[in-house]
């Protein structure tokens, strides 16, 4: 079953409480500098020539001269930008609202580049290039831009409306370095509206919590709506970082995650999370009922195959409550196609602790060899001290939740964008492309950066997991053949099969076929006997 360090993990990574993932805010439009022109480049050229045929005499001669050519070169200007009719910002809106935003992008880039940043209409022109952008699929290149905007403030009737946008590009992969933190975190929140406000507070009490000051988080989370849904994540936050701080969670605690489990404001997988935390605090209580009516109110969509991992924890429960055959029937259900790639070597200690239970001995040590069967790559490589990010099994583990999952598919999404910007490279133009290939190289190879870093670290925390279940497993075997070789007694006896409850003229059993169907992944029961013998007094 889940130990306490990955409960306070998992509800953790749902509370967003690990290091964002970032991604490097790309540098100020026209702030890179551009290649030289071919003139000048042939005039520089011609220098360094001249100065490398120079002689003696020459060089003796040229004491006042200029620099040398070479530094010429390294010092020479970018190139100066095209001028641009002032009626092309009038023509780029025109495109936007008349809706190809791909005729809008290019013009408006080469007016913000060949406009003052005093100008009344510079924010406005960030905004619809970034809208722009925004409808043509690159998402990045156009939070870059709005982001930009709410640091620079020089519009007022521009922020809002750059923030709202911003704000909606919060529910999909992004960068939350740039995003969160440096916009919503760096905010200051007199002149927001409700709900933007709202959301920045929100975001700023979480910055004080990843750095510990919860004092700081709560003076902005008590500024939040109660009718709002920040309120709600802001107190599921604050209750996983209160369970990290406690050795034994009081009931209160348990009764505030029962709570937001039912707080139609949240996400339905917000509510799911809070469920599962409830389960899980009830579980460590030993409270085995009561976790399973926690898990029974996660809520899933119809024909959804559901989450490994809950069928896992589930399946625990059951066990602890002496529900061997209900447990086995689960642990079948993780054996069905959609959970077949999923980390679960717990799975394989159950089994063989249930096949025990039940005095089955020689499947009992079948399931525990499955483990080291399944995992050997992977055990190998952890023995040898290899690099485990290249070990396939444990590399897909740590990209299945928390904070590496969120870097992982940031990195996809600049992956799409960067192909999908290759259609508009006749459209946009020489700068327009140029300078948005340089914005999502960079980004990329940040995302990759911080990807890498937070990979190896949780790969270090599934090979942990998998090293904890083997060991486990070794000693169930060793138990298991002691078993397998006990003499009995004599008078010993079978013990009395236990009474199994009959099927309601409502329901209908089938064998089980190795046939898996989404709907029935919850219904599958087994039906085995106990081979245990007791000794007569």
């Amino acid at each position: 079953m889940t130990s306490r360090p990955l409960i306070v993990a998992a509800l953790a990574s749902a509370a967003l409480l690990v290091s964002p993932t970032a991604a490097l805010a790309a540098p100020d439009a026209g702030t890179l500098p551009m290649p030289p022109p071919p003139a000048t480049a042939a005039k520089a050229t011609g220098a360094s020539t001249d100065a490398g045929t120079a002689g003696p005499t020459d060089a003796g001669t040229a004491a006042g001269a200029p620099a040398p050519a070479k530094a010429a070169v390294a010092e020479a200007p970018p190139a100066p930008p095209q001028k641009v009719p002032p009626e092309t910002f009038d023509r780029a809106l025109k495109a936007y609202f008349a809706g190809n935003p791909r005729k809008a992008a290019g013009p408006l880039y080469a007016w913000l580049q060949a406009t003052p940043r005093t100008d009344d209409n510079y924010a406005w022109g960030q905004y619809f290039l970034a809208r722009s952008l925004i409808d043509l699929g690159l998402t990045h290149a156009g939070a870059t831009y709005l982001a930009r905007i709410a640091r620079e403030r020089s519009n007022p009737n521009v922020l809002p409306r750059a923030l709202d946008a911003l704000k909606g590009l919060t529910d999909r992969p992004h960068d939350e370095v740039m995003i969160d933190e440096q916009v919503f975190g760096a905010l200051d929140l007199g002149f927001l509206p409700d709900e933007t406000g709202a959301y920045a507070h929100y975001q700023q009490g979480m910055v004080d919590l990843r750095v510990g000051n919860e004092r700081w988080a709560n003076t902005h989370f008590s500024k939040l709506p109660e009718t709002s849904a920040e309120a709600s994540r802001a107190k599921f936050a604050l209750l996983v970082t209160r369970l990290k701080q406690v050795k034994d969670p009081p009931e209160e605690m348990v009764k505030d995650f029962l709570g937001l489990s039912e707080d139609e404001k949240l996400t339905r997988e917000a509510r799911n999370e809070a469920a599962l935390a409830v389960a899980r605090l009830r579980y460590e209580k030993k409270d085995f009922p009561g976790a399973l009516e926690a898990y029974g109110k996660v809520k899933l969509p119809d024909l959804d195959p559901g989450r490994a991992s809950l069928y896992l924890e589930e399946a625990w429960t059951r066990y602890k409550l002496g529900e061997l055959r209900t447990a086995l029937g689960i642990l079948t259900t993780l054996d069905a196609p959609s959970f077949r790639d999923e980390f679960m070597p717990d799975k394989y200690l159950l089994r063989a602790l249930i096949f025990r239970d039940l005095c089955h001995y020689l499947p009992a040590k079948r399931a525990a060899k499955e483990l080291t069967r399944r995992y050997a790559d992977s055990l190998e490589s952890v023995r040898n001290r290899e690099d485990l990010s290249q070990d396939a099994r444990l590399r897909r583990a740590a990209n299945a939740h928390g904070g590496t999952q969120r870097a992982a598919k940031f990195v996809a999404v600049l992956d799409l964008e960067g192909e999908r910007l290759g259609r508009y490279a006749g459209s946009f133009g020489e700068r327009l492309f140029g300078h948005l290939t340089r914005l999502y190289d960079l980004s990329h190879a940040e995302a990759v950066r911080v990807y890498d870093a937070r990979l190896q670290d949780a790969v270090r925390e599934e090979a942990d997991t998998l090293l904890r279940a083997a060991e486990q497993v070794r000693l169930m075997e060793y138990e298991v053949g002691l078993k397998l070789y006990e003499r009995v007694k004599k008078g010993a006896q079978v013990v009395a099969a236990q009474e199994e409850e009959l099927l309601s003229p409502a329901q209908v059993a089938f064998k089980f076929d190795n046939e898996y169907w989404n709907d029935e992944l919850k219904s599958y029961r087994v039906r085995i006997e106990s081979r245990c013998i007791e000794e007569t007094p």
